[in-house]
């Protein structure tokens, strides 16, 4: 059988048993779809794929500089595929099964120091730019957050912005002088209705995730920054600034939106690990 036969086969079967959800599904057919491009350079049928197969597959992972926890997605999706591929006859045994998967400890996230954060918008080009850039850092946002935001989401007299992350939690955070002066110079004099999304790019449509990446990462281009800087990396240094200045945990966690203390507790390290590395 041919293997995009199969594997579109075993993704219509997870599609009919409707337990997984359809991030995951979408996730599972790029983690394959990468897996068949690989093995269009192997010599033996993907039915006959061994151990020593499998480990080049990951060692070619790896050679790409992919994440741990990403390739242990990757080889999980494989050896899910192969149980089922086991099941249907289509193979005689599953070649990912008792292989062991590579750390998935996450590597602590790469900050910017206050002066950077100041290059980085200084140097910004357009008042769309720098609003998206004051307010990211301002309020530790998520990318998500940034491109849902609507104009009644903001208040000026009171110099908050009510937050909205992917699964609807709320938070109120508040605007600072920046920020303030960022947003009023991008959106002007004109009205505009509440219930516009704040960010809107050069067509007239919102911005998307991919419009922010590439703003914040021309924006670190232009800061000469050797390393590239993403909308995360805003968002972990407004809490490692926070926690700098002397800001408890508890705030950090409330302004950040998280649910359990341990997740903003990354920020603690990071600030110590800062701190032990300045003369």
């Amino acid at each position: 059988m041919n293997l995009q036969v199969a594997l579109e086969q075993w993704l219509d079967s997870l599609i009919a048993g409707g337990e997984l959800a359809p991030n995951t599904l979408k996730a599972y057919q790029g983690d394959l779809e990468g897996f068949a491009r690989f093995y269009e350079k192997e010599v033996a049928g993907w039915e006959k794929l061994d151990r020593a197969g499998v480990s080049r597959f990951l060692r070619y992972l790896q050679s790409e500089e992919i994440a741990p926890r990403s390739i242990g997605r990757k080889l999980a999706a494989l050896r899910a595929f192969y149980r089922y591929a086991l099941r249907e006859g289509w193979v005689k045994a599953n070649p990912v099964t008792g292989l062991e998967l590579p750390s998935a400890r996450r590597a602590l996230p790469r900050v910017l120091s206050v002066f950077e954060v100041e290059k980085l918008i200084e140097l910004t080009e357009l008042p769309l730019e720098r609003a998206v850039l004051e307010l990211m850092y301002g309020c530790g946002l998520k990318v998500g957050e940034l491109c849902t935001l609507k104009l009644q989401d903001l208040s000026f007299p009171e110099a908050c912005g009510c937050f909205r992350s992917a699964s609807g939690r709320e938070r109120i955070v508040p605007l600072g002088e920046a920020a303030l002066q960022a947003l009023e110079a991008y959106l002007g004099e004109a009205e505009v209705p509440a219930e516009r999304t704040v960010f809107i790019g050069k067509h007239g449509r919102p911005l998307n995730r991919f419009n922010v990446y590439r703003l914040v990462r021309e924006a670190g281009e232009r800061a000469g920054l050797s390393w590239q800087v993403t909308p995360d990396t805003l968002r972990h240094s407004f809490a490692v600034h926070l926690i700098e200045g002397g800001a408890d945990l508890r705030i950090v966690q409330e302004l950040l939106g998280h649910v359990s203390i341990a997740t903003t507790e990354v920020y603690t390290q990071l600030a110590r690990n800062r701190q032990r590395r300045e003369p």
